[in-house]
């Protein structure tokens, strides 16, 4: 472990010295991430400059002191929160900002915040398409690390689809070029380092592309007596060769919980909701298929506002999730799982199966489009005996979601969360060769050391 002297030194290469906190005990905010993980590291750096950030992975690298990066702390797999022993450096200062609009990019610091890079490219009439669900907040760099997706994902695709190069510092204090920053030669060794989980390298500038701003479609609300009715719906819209620029699924019980925190007329007894907002090119075809699809299902509600500023109080249920499934528990865990579209009536069928049967309460909501679903697991307490049940059902969900032909996690990443089901999921071999990646990048293996692999898995 990296001693008060060892950091002490460390300030000493530093241009800006302060921005290296070595007594941490007053610094929590960077001690966890959205989960219920939390660790004290036993330095920070608030990194200022690259230069303090190159500056910083080369000391680490020469004294074998694990290194943890983080953006903004918003993730939900303990991605960045402090391995053993480790110094966390933060790149949330890092926020340069230039979009070149006759081009279609933007050069990004990792630091620079989704919305903040939205709001830049809306002044040139253009977009960044990808938006999870924390965009006002997350970072890029921490959404690159996760290929985060979010709410329009189904229709425009995860934050890979829009990176054109990344700068990164290796664990040995190089600097490395892919993509744009390369001139696009050679081995695109950018694909790799997109949702690594900051186990392969540090972000230090992104170029990401840019498109036009697209027309907003009709949002359609539609409510369902019971949950398979709206699962099938989404398998049918999709089977319709319909892509919605959004299609939002939210279980009984979580509309339920939402509408409480916010209530929502016509949503009191809902067995679940979807949110779909068409796409621009023929929105009123495309809603007059999707209501035809709805009722077909036996929705007991259908509305349809073609306002998009009317349209925001029907989302409000879909915002307002998260916050309100927090409010009536002590403690509440969300994974975040897929599977194939055609499976996902079984999936919503599973977890509601899973919240009549068990103790704990347990709801789902996610993009239904791409059968990526978010499950919240909640106790009341935060008994003992609460947190093993959840467990228990995580690992019913996992091997269920594998059953299915799905995989562990959409966006959230494996981190400290997953990681000891990855060998569910993948062979021997394929492991190996994850692992191997992983060694050309980082031999000594600082980077996020305890993140993303099981311990076991370093030994097949």
């Amino acid at each position: 472990q990296p001693d008060t002297s060892l950091l002490t030194a460390l300030q000493g290469r530093l241009h800006d010295p302060d921005s290296l906190l070595i007594n941490t005990a007053s610094h929590d905010e960077y001690f966890h991430d959205a989960t219920g993980y939390s660790v004290k590291p036993h330095g920070i750096l608030v990194a200022e400059s690259v230069d303090d950030l190159t500056s910083a992975v080369t000391f680490c690298h020469e004294h074998h002191i694990p290194i943890t990066t983080r953006g903004a702390g918003t993730g939900l797999s303990g991605g960045c929160v402090a391995s053993p022993g480790a110094l966390v450096i933060s790149v949330e200062k890092l926020t340069d900002l230039t979009v070149d609009p006759n081009r279609r990019i933007a050069i990004c610091g990792p630091g620079v915040i989704t919305k903040t890079l939205q709001d830049a490219a809306a002044e040139h009439g253009l977009t960044y398409p990808p938006d999870p669900a924390s965009y006002a907040e997350s970072t890029l760099g921490g959404n690159i690390a996760e290929n985060a997706g979010g709410l329009r994902c189904v229709k425009y695709g995860v934050t890979r689809d829009y990176v054109l190069g990344l700068e990164a510092v290796t664990a040995a204090g190089e600097t490395i070029g892919t993509g744009y920053f390369n001139d696009y030669r050679g081995v695109n060794v950018g694909d790799v380092l997109i949702g690594s989980e900051g186990t392969l390298a540090i972000l230090t500038r992104i170029a990401v592309r840019l498109t036009p701003v697209q027309p907003r479609g009709v949002t359609i609300l539609a409510a369902f007596p019971e949950m398979r009715q709206a699962g099938q719906t989404v398998t049918d819209i999709r089977s319709a060769g319909l892509i919605p620029t959004v299609m939002e699924f939210i279980d009984g019980d979580a509309a339920e919980a939402s509408n409480r925190y916010e209530p929502t007329t016509g949503l009191e007894r809902a067995g679940a909701i979807l949110l779909l907002e068409t796409s621009g090119g023929n929105p009123d075809e495309e809603r007059r298929q999707i209501e035809q699809i709805c009722h077909r299902n036996r929705a007991s509600l259908v509305r349809t506002e073609p306002d998009p500023d009317k349209a925001e109080s029907l989302w409000t249920v879909r915002r307002n999730i998260s916050k309100a499934v927090k409010a009536m528990a002590a403690y509440a865990i969300s994974e975040d799982v897929v599977v194939p579209n055609s499976q996902f009536p079984e999936l919503v069928d599973f977890v509601a199966d899973m919240n009549r049967t068990s103790p704990l309460r347990i709801n789902s909501f996610g993009h239904a489009g791409d059968g990526n679903l978010h499950v919240y697991f909640l106790s009341e307490d935060g008994s003992a005996e609460d947190l093993r049940r959840i467990d228990h059902e995580i690992e019913r969900l996992m091997r269920t979601t594998i059953a299915m032909g799905g995989t562990l996690t959409g966006e959230h990443g494996i981190g400290l969360a997953k990681r000891q089901y990855l060998s569910w999921e993948f062979d021997s071999a394929t492991l190996r060769a994850m692992t191997a990646v992983r060694d050309v990048f980082d031999p000594a293996r600082l980077l996020n050391p305890d993140k993303l692999f099981a311990p076991s898995h370093d030994k097949t």
